[in-house]
């Protein structure tokens, strides 16, 4: 995707939501709770809390379809809410276009994951007919929403955490925003979910969206914090034969006990993904970045890089840092040698320059608020993230603050009854693998 087609899906995502202020979507009230052998669904205001228990014996297909059928109790509209977010985002060229990039990556997908996905499909609608905008999710739509990350390359993260020296708890303080469009009637914020897959020899935790089975921004039981953050190159699109990274993303939660280990599996030359990313990985010591580029060459030709940055790292020419004990990431790749799709692109450099300035305002020593402060900053009121600068903007869906070591977790979830961030956004405690 060129710059200027980065720049119009941002604008066009911003008009989209802001076009029609003070309507949402129909809301459909379910039950506030759902539970079925394997499966348990709390609605908690403004996301669900979700547990898929694979000790209870279902198959992954079981499961999807054990979660389909809670899915449907609690957001009775679901497929509508679904369809009608996919219709926004892709008009009837993308979506038979996106529809065929979805062939390429569901034939990589880990056969578990495409079980689950298959289970949901057989209890949501049984017309598997693809048809853009008629309130039903076919099984090729369901998988589309599955690789939203893979396909769409128009949406902005970031990223930053301090540890060690800095930490003022002495260990990492982890600090991320999702930029999500959320659909012109507040969709996607209707389902956000924090969910809990329980194996007989692992936990993880996902912080995403109802149906959605990779991860956006995950935890596991070891003590290990995942986000992904999209780096755009401006290379030419194509799915085939590529991988999922955010299911990929969930494989390495549920296997590896360090970060580092998380991180070679996801920057394993053999595996291909169709975008370019970010991961921003934390353990209680520590935080790192893989810069998982795929394509795009770096300063005269040179080779891409996936490798992990670190505070120390050396930078391309023109970018700096010079934080110790903190690392940050926004949608670009940094590492000397890497390609630059940052220092041209103002969606980056104007935050990425706001969060060294908002972060070294916190003094040698930062606390978990003024952390908080940092992925809260706004200019007086949140705005679009290309003009303004802003950390915390317009098309901020999700904020997470972490600490591994306490496994101490708060989230933002963008409400579901305004399409608009508030001035003064309100964090959630959510609890992290008790009482399962």
């Amino acid at each position: 995707m060129t710059k200027k087609l980065i720049a119009a899906a941002l604008i066009l995502c911003q008009v989209l939501l802001f076009g029609c202020a003070g309507r949402t979507v129909t809301v459909v009230e379910g039950q506030s709770s759902y539970h079925e052998k394997g499966v348990t669904i709390t609605n908690k205001g403004n996301y669900f809390n979700v547990v898929l228990d694979y000790t209870s014996g279902l198959t992954n297909r079981e499961m999807g379809a054990a979660y389909a059928r809670g899915i449907l109790k609690v957001v009775p509209n679901f497929e509508s809410l679904v369809d009608s977010y996919i219709s926004e985002i892709n008009n009837d060229i993308e979506y038979r276009n996106n529809m065929y990039n979805k062939d390429g990556l569901v034939t990589q997908i880990d056969k578990r994951y495409m079980d689950e996905i298959e289970g949901m499909a057989s209890v949501l609608s049984k017309d598997y007919k693809n048809q853009r905008n008629d309130n039903k999710i076919s099984k090729d739509e369901l998988y589309l929403y599955n690789l939203i990350a893979d396909i769409g390359q128009g949406t902005q993260c970031s990223f930053v955490s301090v540890y060690g020296s800095r930490s003022a708890t002495g260990s990492t303080i982890a600090g991320r925003n999702l930029e999500w469009f959320g659909g012109q009637y507040n969709q996607i914020s209707q389902i956000q979910a924090v969910i809990t897959f329980i194996y007989p020899q692992k936990k993880i935790c996902s912080i995403g969206y109802l149906g959605y089975m990779g991860i956006l921004t995950g935890i596991n039981d070891s003590k290990n914090f995942a986000a992904i953050l999209l780096a755009p190159t401006g290379e030419a699109y194509n799915s085939q034969g590529k991988r999922s990274f955010p299911l990929d993303l969930r494989t390495a939660l549920e296997t590896y006990d360090t970060i580092e280990e998380i991180a070679d599996y996801m920057k394993d030359s053999k595996k291909y993904y169709a975008n370019n990313h970010i991961i921003a990985l934390s353990d209680p010591d520590k935080s790192i970045i893989l810069e998982n580029n795929i394509s795009g060459f770096g300063p005269h030709g040179s080779r891409v890089k996936r490798a992990i940055r670190t505070a120390d790292s050396r930078l391309n020419d023109g970018v700096t840092w010079g934080i110790s004990d903190a690392i940050g990431s926004v949608n670009s790749f940094l590492l000397y040698g890497n390609y630059d799709n940052h220092t041209h692109e103002q969606h980056n450099t104007k935050r990425w320059e706001n969060m060294k300035k908002q972060l070294l305002a916190g003094g040698d020593k930062v606390t978990p608020e003024e952390l908080k402060s940092v992925i809260t900053y706004d200019n007086g009121s949140p705005g679009a993230a290309i003009e303004s600068g802003d950390i915390y903007n317009r098309e901020t869906t999700q904020m997470v603050l972490f600490q591994p070591k306490t496994m101490s977790l708060e989230v933002y979830f963008r409400p579901k009854t305004s399409e608009r961030n508030p001035d003064t956004p309100i964090f959630v405690k959510v609890p992290v693998f008790e009482n399962n």
